[in-house]
């Protein structure tokens, strides 16, 4: 059993964003990376953000990988937007709403070497 309760683990938020129309999602991308372009990755224990799109393009998925939930916390103090970032979101036509879910780290199997062949 892994203790999922040590704060060395990892977090993931994980934003879901709704859209009507598939248009949105190239503006709501330019505006999650540029949030993080411009201050979140600077922010201590921040370590990536990665964007999917569903493949019929109502759907954007913000994966964001912070070394804790503390620091993913902390970050909102240091953010110039002060929660204004979900309102932006909101307003862009063709979205359609949001839900974030935040995980700890639980298990994690990596990809097997080339050296270490197959079985």
């Amino acid at each position: 059993m892994i203790d999922v309760s040590r704060p060395d683990t990892g977090f993931v938020a994980l934003v879901t964003i709704r859209l009507g129309d598939p248009a949105a999602g190239q503006p709501l991308l330019d505006l999650l990376a540029g949030e993080v372009e411009q201050w979140v990755r600077f922010q201590p224990g921040f370590v990536s953000a990665n964007y999917h799109v569903s493949i019929d393009g109502t759907r954007v998925i913000n994966y964001a990988q912070w070394s804790s939930e503390q620091a993913y916390r902390e970050s909102f103090k240091a953010s110039p937007n002060s929660g204004s970032l979900r309102e932006a979101i909101l307003a862009i036509p063709g979205v359609e709403g949001l839900e974030m879910t935040g995980y700890t780290l639980a298990r994690s199997v990596a990809a097997a070497s080339a050296a270490a062949g197959t079985v």
